[in-house]
């Protein structure tokens, strides 16, 4: 797993994300690892009710991309905290296995077939 950089920004100074960011650089750097700018991405979980503007982070003369979601170890993160998109994945993957043993059903296979595929799949 790579490090990366957490802040907690408040009363719009962002100097110490900022730094995080720059100290991130330079652990990459002392390891002897490159960092990805075109694979970096950057997601801003803001809770107030009006939506603060952040400016983009640069890193090696490039923006890093600024992303509402992303997906990390299999869970989709937003910047809302909110569970909709991971709901979504998996209503659809069901939906997808459903209707595979619906079809089964509907051929005329014995009960016994969607039955074993059903506890093969979930």
């Amino acid at each position: 797993m790579t490090p990366s950089g957490v802040e907690q920004i408040s009363n719009n100074d962002e100097m110490k994300y900022r730094k995080e960011i720059k100290n991130l650089r330079t652990w990459y750097q002392v390891n002897n690892l490159s960092l990805h700018v075109s694979k970096t991405m950057e997601l801003v979980i803001d809770f107030m009710e009006r939506g603060t503007v952040h400016d983009p982070i640069g890193i090696n003369d490039a923006e890093v991309k600024m992303v509402e979601s992303f997906k990390y170890l299999s869970v989709n993160i937003t910047n809302h905290l909110s569970w909709t998109n991971r709901i979504e994945a998996i209503t659809k993957k069901a939906r997808q296995h459903l209707y595979f043993i619906r079809r089964l059903r509907k051929i005329g296979m014995s009960s016994m077939i969607p039955t074993n595929q059903y506890r093969c799949t979930i």
